[in-house]
């Protein structure tokens, strides 16, 4: 799936965070706790929403969402070029350096929302990055994942700590027997505005999947992670709807063109 996106500055976010005008963040270590307890105290989303911001809900719903997360966040839309709004990015002023070949470094909060053709978010995305001193325990983190969203269907370790969730089309969570439903969304594009990537393919067999990625040093400590959910399903049915679509359309003209009987003048 492509991302043909403009991205343009949007600021009514700020209306939003009023309340929080003067409270600056300036304690990364503020943030990371604060972050972990939103995942923690949102069980009754368990394994749909990121600090809020759930599949299914609509921009607005969303924006409001990101908001509350950090009132530090500098909001901007994704614009498709025919200038239908297809999501929203955010992300903090500052700059956090790097740690390694798996964290670049870049801002301490970004988040992203995309939405589908009916306006409701298929796709939510956030990366965290902290510095000594505000670091996350990876016991603490894997804790935290497992509170919110279960035991993962998969852990691996390729460079980072990644987990997955992976549901089916009836919404049953891999376990790790057989194959794995959400196989094949491996082809992905950057979002623009943030480090954040998104899926452009969709496995036929998968429902939806959490995907975390967690870097960690020596010390056992996190200075970065990313973490996004997929509604998988439904954008797999929306664009083979569209493909159909476009095909039935494709075969009309041609019959169409067909009709005419037109005849070479010999």
């Amino acid at each position: 799936m492509q991302f043909p996106f403009v991205a343009i500055e949007f600021n009514e976010v700020q209306a939003l965070k009023k309340a929080c005008k003067g409270a600056q963040l300036k304690g990364l270590s503020v943030l990371g706790a604060a972050t972990f307890a939103v995942l923690a105290s949102t069980a009754t989303f368990a394994a749909s929403d990121i600090a809020g911001v759930a599949l299914g809900v609509s921009l607005d719903e969303a924006k409001a969402a990101i908001a509350d997360a950090n009132p530090n966040f500098k909001v901007t839309p994704l614009m498709l070029v025919g200038g239908q709004e297809a999501g929203v990015t955010a992300k903090t002023d500052d700059r956090m350096p790097s740690t390694g070949i798996n964290n670049s470094g870049g801002p301490s909060d970004e988040f992203a929302a995309l939405l589908n053709d009916s306006g409701k978010v298929w796709f939510v995305a956030r990366a965290q990055r902290f510095d000594k001193g505000g670091r996350i325990d990876l016991e603490s983190f894997k804790q935290t994942l497992i509170e919110k969203f279960g035991q993962p269907s998969d852990h691996s370790i390729i460079g980072a700590q990644g987990y997955t969730w992976q549901y089916d089309r009836t919404g049953t969570q891999w376990t790790g027997k057989g194959p794995a439903p959400c196989q094949g969304n491996g082809t992905y594009s950057t979002i623009p505005g943030v480090s954040l990537t998104a899926p452009r393919s969709f496995s036929p067999k998968c429902g939806k999947i959490v995907s975390v990625s967690a870097v960690t040093q020596p010390d056992h400590m996190v200075p970065y992670y990313t973490i996004a959910i997929t509604d998988a399903q439904g954008m797999f049915d929306e664009l083979s709807a569209r493909d159909a679509k476009e095909e039935a359309a494709r075969k009309q003209k041609l019959a169409d063109e067909k009709a005419t009987a037109v005849k070479p003048k010999i």
